[in-house]
């Protein structure tokens, strides 16, 4: 008597679309070695795909085999898709098989191996699966293709938006919580005197964090200004396209971004120091090799420690760091701004800020009407309701959705309303501080400090003992002061 051992497969996707089941395929199996009184001798039971054989059952009957714990004339299943979608794969495998002396069979499918003419048949059964996979794959690839030149975003949300589907079951993104924060990452890099990880520091004291990896990746996404990026495919090139969601930024603020990200805007990149005893680490460079000054704290006899800026390519530079903080301060306060700039200072703020009223006004009329939308339709689904032509449970799920929405445009516009601000206190409290940097800097926090130097000097400070500061301060900077 012939032994066998009886192999049954099947995927999830495979179960809804056409039916499959392993408990029929096994009924169906057991009850084929009986009319042929062929012995069970092990009976494996998958639910994974057969695009490969790295399955978890397929692995376990392969060891059994390879420790000798299982033998048998026969592996049968009921067709050849069920043992592989990969044709080359197959072949392998069957060889592997005979390796072990074990003839693969499918039921349905039968084929006497011993014909070579058969090798015909087994090519177009490996095949013709293989070929509807390849189909498959192809029609959702070029299904999501044509959704994203529609507008729509196919995939996980980026950071700063939501996945979400409206009345009709069909997805979309929307800004979250997280979208002001973004944009406001967006703002600090377009200026130029912030580093990415600085940023990246930032945005996880506001309650968003990212890991480094993925923080760089956010200001090259499109879809942040509202487009959707298609890459290339066959003949077609790479295109952007207008989507269907909300923009958090503006075209013009990510070209800006872009242009910042450029190596050459930061030729001049400085070190993040974490400790506030030494804010102008990396700022200052060695008086004898030129390269840039470290660091680092030094525990007395006394048990006080002191810290000193160092140089750690060998020279012997050390300076103690309150004195040199100390002198730099005293160089800030030598900074005058000239009051010619006064007038145009406050020009500019004030078209800032009719521009940010403006702006306002234009946004709470957009939200009155996307709320009254929201209104119309909600009518309209209580209408279809009531003439039966929807069912309750599901002008229910309708309701709820809508109810959220709308309650969520009007805090954004509660939100928009409370943002008033009066610029001529803005003005002087501002105008003000550039009189008094040194004061500033002094109150500051370490990262607060370090914004402030990177805005202020074109170059790292070229320090030498017994001499002031030789700073080369920006060009617009220059322009302000007397």
């Amino acid at each position: 008597m012939k032994k066998a051992i009886i192999y049954i497969r099947v995927s999830t996707d495979e179960q809804a679309d056409k039916g499959y089941s392993l408990k029929h395929q096994e009924e169906y199996l057991i009850k084929y070695c009986e009319i042929q009184s062929i012995q069970v001798v092990d009976i494996f039971r998958e639910d994974y795909s057969a695009k490969t054989f790295n399955r978890p059952e397929f692995n376990r009957l392969l060891k059994k085999l390879k420790d000798k714990k299982l033998k048998a004339d026969l592996i049968i299943f009921s067709k050849w898709d069920r043992f592989s979608r990969n044709a080359p794969d197959a072949y392998a495998m069957i060889k592997t098989l005979h390796g072990f002396g074990i003839e693969p069979q499918a039921i349905e499918q039968p084929l006497d191996m011993g014909v070579p003419e058969n090798k015909i048949m087994l090519a177009f059964y490996l095949a013709a699966p293989e070929v509807e996979n390849d189909r498959r794959a192809l029609n959702v690839i070029m299904g999501m293709r044509r959704a994203k030149k529609e507008g729509r975003w196919m995939s996980t949300a980026p950071r700063g938006y939501d996945n979400k589907t409206d009345e009709f079951g069909r997805k979309y993104i929307a800004p979250n919580k997280y979208a002001p924060i973004i944009k406001w990452a967006f703002e600090k890099l377009a200026t130029g005197c912030y580093s990415i990880e600085d940023l990246r520091r930032q945005c996880g004291e506001q309650g968003f964090n990212f890991k480094k990896s993925t923080f760089y990746e956010i200001f090259k996404n499109h879809a942040y200004y509202g487009k959707i990026l298609i890459s290339a495919y066959k003949n077609e090139e790479e295109q952007l396209v207008q989507g269907n969601h909300e923009a958090i930024i503006s075209e013009e603020l990510f070209q800006k971004v872009q242009e910042a990200l450029k190596p050459k805007r930061f030729k001049h990149a400085y070190n993040i120091c974490l400790r506030p005893e030494i804010p102008l680490r990396g700022f200052l460079n060695c008086p004898q090799c030129g390269k840039k000054l470290s660091g680092s704290g030094s525990t007395g006899n006394s048990g006080i420690k002191h810290y000193y800026y160092h140089c750690s390519r060998g020279c012997k530079e050390r300076v103690r760091a309150n004195d040199l903080n100390m002198a730099f301060i005293d160089y800030l306060n030598t900074l005058k701004f000239s009051d010619n700039i006064k007038d145009v200072y406050h020009e500019i703020l004030i078209q800032n800020f009719k521009q940010r009223e403006l702006k306002k006004s234009i946004n709470s009329e957009q939200l009155e009407g996307e709320i009254n939308k929201l209104k119309a339709r909600l009518v309209r689904a209580q209408q279809m309701m009531l003439d039966d032509q929807l069912a309750v449970n599901d002008y229910k799920e309708i309701k709820y959705m809508l109810e959220q929405k709308s309650e969520q445009l009007k805090k954004n516009q509660q939100v928009i309303h409370e943002q008033e601000i009066n610029y001529r206190s803005y003005f002087r409290k501002e105008f003000n501080a550039l009189s008094k940097l040194g004061a500033i800097f002094m109150k500051s926090n370490v990262n607060q400090q370090q914004q402030l130097v990177r805005l202020l000097i074109e170059r790292n400070i070229k320090y030498e003992k017994m001499k002031p500061f030789s700073i080369e301060l920006k060009k617009f900077i220059l322009k302000m002061i007397d």
